[in-house]
């Protein structure tokens, strides 16, 4: 497992492995320095941007509409850095589907909406247990199975460091990042 610490997101950090890269930082200035068709899968869970505004006050989905340009930006910049044959995965929410999907299947193609059956969650009026995760398929990407993922359980209160310290509260399990990365990535060649 990786485990990074907080990072100043004006610079990028970079992890070379035999099999592959990581970059931790602005994804704008990051991806525009990757050379086209040169990318094997982006999986992304961008802040969501519902529920408050800058101001700690309830949001409603027009504030989304400050986000179009950004979000149209990096989708094309998605689209020019992806393999033919990538697979693009985009955490989302229920609130932010409407506003997200237009804008991704636009400019990538959108070919299904996973749901991460997180097993557990907060709210009442039914649990908030799912997360939404656009998907698109690359020319070629053959991925069986169903676009329910139920056996990937959440972390039950945000991911905590070994002093118990909070890291993110939406992190994503490695499991199931490591899933994504399984089914659409060629293996390494030895």
């Amino acid at each position: 497992m990786l485990r990074y610490p907080s990072f100043n997101l004006s610079t990028c950090d970079r992890r070379d492995f035999d099999d592959g890269t990581i970059y931790n930082g602005d994804c704008l200035e990051i991806i525009k320095e990757l050379p086209a068709a040169s990318v094997d899968c982006i999986i992304t869970d961008p802040p969501y941007f519902l529920g408050m505004t800058h101001n700690g006050q309830k949001g409603n989905f027009r504030d989304l509409s400050i986000c179009r340009p950004f979000y149209r930006e990096l989708f094309h910049e998605f689209a020019r850095v992806a393999k033919p044959e990538a697979c693009i995965y985009f955490f989302c929410d229920w609130r932010g589907y409407a506003f997200y999907y237009p804008l991704f299947d636009e400019i990538l193609k959108a070919h299904n909406m996973l749901v991460w059956n997180k097993l557990s969650g907060p709210g009442n009026h039914y649990a908030f247990i799912h997360e939404l995760v656009l998907f698109h398929a690359g020319k070629g990407a053959n991925i069986g199975g169903t676009n329910i993922i139920a056996d990937v359980k959440a972390f039950t209160s945000g991911a905590r460091s070994s002093d118990g310290a909070k890291i993110h509260p939406t992190q994503k399990p490695v499991a199931l990042i490591a899933k994504f990365i399984n089914d659409s990535c060629p293996p390494p060649v030895a």
